[in-house]
């Protein structure tokens, strides 16, 4: 299916594409190709823009929906820029740098109030728009290209620069290009900048693109990276580096595990779970935990903390950065002790959402649970069964971690007050 149609965009939706209705194809005929109706078929064009008329060629269809790619912008709309980055389009790494930053705030706002059935406040900034990103997860790709995905394929595009990048994961980004270069195609790279310098994971390479990579280690040193692991292993330098915001508690990032994506961003979300947690949250079991993000605010204002995590190495830097919780391997044991009373349960799951252990362990909350969401689709699942147990949604807070893209991060608050 490749007929041209016109579309009147109307929004930008979960996913990162612009949505619209059709109207029309060009020359006036009313159909699309195979004899269906245009008119009015919801239609979803990545790269389009709120309030824009469109030329789009259908690429395929479903019902009263379809997809299409853009050919043209027949009327340009008021929240249309320039976007800064030469790449923008061909890699996937952004969906909206087209778009002002008003206007994805806007779109993020709706898209989480749909997903939760509540208004909620407007988005908050976490960060400014370029410079953010202190994590990358970089591929290697034909004639060494080094980057990220090109946009819904898994080409990869060479980027020699990325204006979301932080200046400590660029200053670095150079030396990391020119090992890519030389490992085999399909080879993953990821990095993460911390106080200290930049560790990076090589995966997806054999013996000879490990052996390679162990030899670069003094190119890489110098160019600015401290730490060299191999699929998740340690091999030179450091093993994590400090991720924390200013002004906090320590917090070790390995490249090969889970972190925000930058330290100014993290900075707001910490600061919206602990306005979410309270002052004197009593005993608190979080979930999730990771390597402490939250655990280590958290220890100041509990009367007791119990962090559970599945990842044996985020436990371990965990328990060397937060010491006075009780940390617990969830993989292994995802119990409590009898009789110990839960009065809030804090959780950030990945973008997935929370398993049914998981979610059974939240329910046990007296007073609250704070679900920390990457997703609001799977929130909003999760939402459900959390509310069949008795709590009430009561309050959400979104936040702009990620601009330029898609992704909107979400605080959402559960009180127990209405349970029997």
């Amino acid at each position: 299916m490749s007929s041209e149609i016109f579309v009147e965009i109307e929004s930008l939706a979960p996913g990162g594409d612009a949505v619209g209705r059709q109207c029309g194809a060009p020359g006036g005929g009313g159909g699309g190709g195979d004899g269906e109706e245009t008119d009015g078929r919801v239609t979803f064009v990545p790269l389009a823009a709120p309030g824009e008329r469109v030329r789009a060629r259908v690429v395929r269809a479903q019902g009263r929906v379809a997809w299409a790619e853009l050919v043209a912008i027949d009327r340009p709309g008021p929240e249309r820029v320039t976007p800064p980055c030469p790449l923008f389009g061909a890699c996937g790494g952004c969906q909206w740098q087209h778009v002002s930053i008003a206007a994805q705030h806007a779109a993020k706002k709706v898209i989480v109030e749909r997903a939760l059935g509540i208004a909620i406040g407007p988005v908050i900034a976490a960060s400014q728009p370029f410079g953010y990103r202190d994590r990358a997860k970089l591929a290697v790709g034909a004639g060494g290209a080094v980057g990220f995905r090109a946009r819904r394929s898994h080409d990869v595009v060479d980027v020699p620069a990325c204006p979301l990048f932080s200046p400590r994961l660029a200053r670095a980004l150079p030396a990391v290009r020119a090992l890519g270069a030389r490992l085999p195609v399909g080879a993953e790279i990821d990095a993460q900048a911390g106080a200290e310098g930049v560790c990076i994971d090589v995966a997806k390479v054999d013996g000879a693109g490990a052996a390679h990579a162990r030899r670069e280690w003094d190119r890489l040193h110098a160019g600015g990276v401290v730490g060299l692991s191999l699929a998740g292993k340690p091999t030179h330098g450091r093993a994590a580096v400090d991720a924390a915001e200013p002004g906090s508690p320590p917090l070790p990032a390995s490249a090969s595990g889970f972190a925000q994506v930058g330290h100014q961003s993290n900075a707001a979300l910490v600061a919206a779970v602990l306005e979410a947690v309270g002052e004197a949250p009593g005993n608190v079991v979080e979930l999730y935990a990771g390597s402490g993000n939250f655990t280590r605010h958290l220890i100041g204002r509990a009367t007791a903390v119990r962090a559970v995590e599945a990842d044996p190495a985020a436990v371990e830097r965990g328990r060397s950065a937060v010491p006075a919780a009780t940390w617990v391997l969830g993989a292994r044991d995802r119990t409590l002790p009898d009789g110990w009373p839960i009065d809030l349960v804090l959780l950030d799951p990945p973008r997935e959402g929370a398993d049914a252990a998981n979610l059974a362990v939240a329910e046990k909350a007296r007073s609250r649970i704070v679900y920390v969401s990457c997703d609001p689709q799977t929130l909003s699942r999760d939402a459900r069964r959390i509310t069949a147990a008795g709590f009430r949604l009561v309050h959400a807070v979104a936040l702009d971690l990620m601009p330029h893209t898609h992704h909107v991060e979400v605080v959402a608050t559960f009180s127990a007050t209405s349970r029997a």
